[in-house]
């Protein structure tokens, strides 16, 4: 995959002209790779926390059956789908610390976005088409990518998968067979795998081949945890607690955030609807399929953000029609200011190699941790804390109240923990009973503090975000 190529009919040109062609997408890659080092600071959060708790459990005592790390969860069977991706943050993590997972978060971010753009002008679109594709798509993937995260490891191949699948609509290929071992990898990475599966599935019933409708799904169970999967799919994916109460999990509304997703699944069935010829069979289902599940959970749209990144330039090119080959001047101008944004990007990346991890755990207190771990009885956390608890403090393993794998959870556990923090129904009474430390939210938890407070607990620590309580 070339991530420049040349405009149709010109000779070899040397490589300031071949990067002066794209300048201006270049540079705007820097813009959003840029954004999401400066926001490196607070984007690693619960899941972040989970990984790496996760991975040093697996780097010590092998793969998990069972959960010794919570109360609420303790001894029920736990299906770790995202092995894998945790082994790997915590590996990142013995070689560089904290900083070198928040920027590898970055990096693994930053090359599906880079690889998403080198595929859509690889497949017909213009620079200018990009352009006019990339700031809907920006937006969507800064808000939606920002945190560190398992699936920051699935971004690449699902673009690597898309790609492979694209190609072969348009010239098949036996090298579409190699979405099988790539799904049998991330299917150890990420949930997001079904997604992919889902797609392959598409590709063969488009393509009438059997192999690529029958295998993705068994690929989806090459894992040390085998058949076991099949259930934890259907308790994740089908389950209703899930959308009823964790905010990611629901439909998207029209909001800040989510509206230039509304706005790019409008403006591509106009595009498709002026010219679906430009696209092969299959592509027009793939953007339809990620549109739906974005329209289905928040957590989604980024796949549509994507799959909007490498299909829908070719449709503005045909929209924009041909582009006139820029002088020789504005070539070089282009150049220039792509490499200057990539010296910016670098000495970004540099800095921030050299910042220490305390930069990047500002919103959590190790005093608080600490003085959680003091305390012999069990704590409650909020979900946004438990598992930097465990983190923290490894001695805090089974005297967590519950942390971020809702997955193992009942639906009234689940109800409890965002129930907790309503201004009626008391629920913070039942769900607090029996335990001595409680590490809460000073915003989300603020009227459970208040009861609490009024029931005799006592402030033992106070942060510019979290509050712990004994009694």
């Amino acid at each position: 995959m070339e991530v420049f190529a040349p405009a149709a009919g010109s000779r070899a040109r040397p490589w300031v002209d071949r990067l002066g062609q794209d300048g201006l997408v270049v540079a705007s890659f820097a813009v959003f790779a840029g954004a999401l080092v400066l926001r490196l600071v607070g984007q690693l959060n619960a899941d972040g926390w989970l990984a790496l708790v996760t991975g040093r459990w697996i780097a010590r005592h092998g793969i998990p059956h069972h959960d010794p790390l919570t109360v609420w969860g303790h001894g029920q069977p736990w299906v770790d789908q995202q092995w894998l991706a945790q082994l790997g943050f915590y590996g990142l993590y013995l070689v560089g610390g904290v900083t070198l997972v928040v920027v590898a978060h970055a990096a693994l971010t930053g090359g599906a976005y880079l690889a998403a753009i080198a595929a859509g002008r690889r497949l017909g679109g213009s620079p200018r088409a990009v352009l006019f594709t990339l700031p809907a798509c920006f937006w969507l993937l800064i808000f939606g990518t920002w945190q560190a995260r398992t699936q920051s490891f699935a971004y690449l191949p699902f673009v690597a998968l898309l790609y492979l699948l694209v190609a072969d609509s348009r010239q098949p290929s036996s090298r579409v067979y190699l979405v099988l071992p790539l799904l049998a990898l991330w299917g150890n990475l990420h949930g997001s795998v079904v997604l992919g599966a889902g797609l392959v599935v598409l590709r063969g019933i488009t393509r009438r081949s059997a192999p690529l409708v029958v295998l993705p799904p068994l690929a989806l169970l090459v894992s040390p945890y085998g058949l076991d999967l099949v259930d934890y799919y259907r308790r994740t994916l089908l389950n209703p607690a899930f959308s009823a109460m964790v905010n990611e999990w629901q439909a998207p509304t029209i909001g800040v955030t989510t509206a230039p997703f509304f706005a790019l699944v409008v403006v591509v069935a106009w595009l498709l609807g002026r010219h679906r010829r430009v696209l092969g069979g299959f592509e027009p289902l793939a953007l339809l399929a990620t549109a739906l599940a974005g329209l289905d959970a928040q957590r989604n749209i980024v796949w549509f953000a994507l799959t909007a990144l490498v299909l829908v330039p070719p449709l503005v090119t045909a929209a924009l029609g041909p582009e006139a080959e820029r002088p020789r001047p504005a070539l070089r101008l282009n150049a220039t200011l792509a490499a200057a944004a990539l010296v910016v990007l670098g000495v970004l990346v540099a800095t921030t190699l050299t910042r220490p991890a305390s930069a990047f755990e500002r919103p959590f207190p190790p005093d608080a941790a600490a003085l959680a771990a003091r305390s012999n009885g069990r704590v409650l956390a909020n979900v946004k804390y438990a598992d930097w608890l465990l983190w923290r403090e490894p001695g805090l393993a089974g005297r967590i109240a519950y942390d971020a794998r809702l997955e193992l959870l009942s639906r009234r556990q689940i109800l409890q923990i965002y129930d907790f923090g309503l201004p009626f129904g008391g629920s913070w009474r039942s769900a607090g009973a029996g335990y001595d430390v409680l590490v809460l939210d000073r915003s989300e938890d603020r009227y459970a503090i208040e009861g609490l407070r009024a029931s005799g607990a006592h402030v033992a620590y106070r942060g510019t975000d979290l509050v712990v309580l004994t009694r």
